[in-house]
């Protein structure tokens, strides 16, 4: 019972704090034509990347709903939710898809992916405690990630940043869509 506990209150344990780097990189939105542009202009600003128009708009939209939603541990709703269970419940509800419940073994529901061939809608994984993944993310786009950080609760990070960058472990892209 004490492994058990022990290994819940690591698991997604991401308590660093992000500060702005003089040198950080200035996102220049979406700036496309056409019927969709209004969209994704809107949503590159809210989400700060540069979305090419050719995302998905329904999961756009469905992981903007979930921006500053509380961290919860063993969470997957609006009120409060861990990483694994905002990745969970993204998939279920955009897609229709059921994929595994923990970080851990969301890793059985990916083809593995390089680095340099993310995209949109791609798990990214990380091992921040210990040798097992303790902890997912969904990436946007220009090394950027949505997740939920029991510091912020579900917010989007850089991969680029010394901390994830320290930690990344693989990127999957989920079996069932292809």
């Amino acid at each position: 019972m004490i492994v058990i506990l022990s290994t819940a209150i690591i698991a997604c344990n991401t308590t660093k704090t992000t500060t702005k780097s003089p040198h950080q990189k200035k996102v220049y939105y979406y700036a496309g034509e056409g019927p969709n542009a209004e969209f994704y202009a809107k949503y590159s600003k809210k989400l700060g990347v540069k979305f090419k128009g050719t995302e998905d708009k329904k999961l756009i939209e469905a992981i903007a709903g979930w921006i500053g939603t509380p961290y919860v541990y063993g969470g997957c709703t609006k009120s409060g939710t861990d990483c694994s269970g905002f990745i969970k419940t993204l998939y279920k509800d955009v897609y229709n898809i059921d994929l595994n419940r923990s970080a851990y073994d969301l890793y059985n529901d990916v083809v593995e992916v390089k680095k340099k061939d993310l995209k949109f809608g791609d798990v990214v994984f990380f091992k921040i405690s210990g040798t097992k993944i303790s902890h997912v993310g969904l990436y946007l786009a220009d090394n950027k990630f949505v997740h939920a950080a029991s510091s912020k609760g579900v917010m989007v990070s850089d991969l680029t940043e010394a901390y994830y960058t320290k930690y990344y472990y693989c990127s999957g892209r989920i079996k069932k869509l292809h």
